[in-house]
């Protein structure tokens, strides 16, 4: 079975015309669909398609508010600008994608996690007050898997251990560090889905020493 033409893990010239010529005959409503998916396609091929996805990601963008597409684009793209290293660009984009799941709370995507995490792993303390304020927004129900536990009790116990509460910021470091442990996710078919394992070793090194 052949790779779908909206999912290439290649962008030469020959690749982007042929995008862009199926893209014109592709019907309105299903465009922005097929442009985030191969941006997110090379976003998960590599580096150095970082720049590639980000422009496929602008196209939704600005062309496509409307569409369910439009936050994940938003995300999608700080995902890339954080990855390359551009910090104060990718919060700007997920400060944009957090105020669209405000507006249409059905189109949700894991920019608010993504932006504190981001705050509270390089103590950016600017923005500290900001991210336990999103926390406490968008972190209502209880984190399903045991990397999202991680990396919502870890964020807001490293802000909070800078923020000299220490009490608090030691509770949150011992769940983190408890969902860190988790071997299975709890889910039945799929019991290794959002097992850490041996990922995150220096921000555990971190929350052990709040502890």
């Amino acid at each position: 079975m052949g790779v779908d033409w909206f999912r290439r893990q290649s962008w030469s010239q020959e690749d982007q015309t042929e995008f862009w010529h199926r893209l014109r005959k592709a019907r309105e409503q299903n465009r922005p669909q097929y442009v985030f998916i191969q941006g997110f396609t090379l976003l998960e091929t590599g580096p150095q398609y970082y720049a590639s996805a980000i422009k496929l990601f602008d196209y939704v963008i600005d062309r496509y508010s409307d569409s369910i597409r439009f936050v994940q684009a938003l995300s999608a793209k700080a995902d890339c600008l954080a990855a390359s290293g551009d910090i104060e660009g990718a919060l700007a984009y997920y400060e944009r994608a957090i105020q669209t799941m405000r507006i249409k709370p059905n189109n949700q995507t894991w920019a608010w996690l993504d932006f504190v995490w981001i705050v509270a792993t390089n103590e950016l303390s600017n923005y500290y007050e900001t991210a336990l304020a999103i926390l406490d927004e968008f972190g209502s129900q209880p984190p399903l898997f045991p990397v999202t536990a991680f990396r919502f009790y870890g964020s807001r116990a490293l802000i909070q251990s800078a923020c000299g509460l220490t009490d608090s910021a030691r509770n949150a470091a011992r769940t983190a560090l408890a969902a860190a442990d988790k071997e299975v996710s709890g889910l039945r078919y799929h019991p290794k889905l959002g097992v850490i394992g041996s990922s995150y070793r220096d921000i555990r090194e971190r929350l052990a020493a709040i502890v």
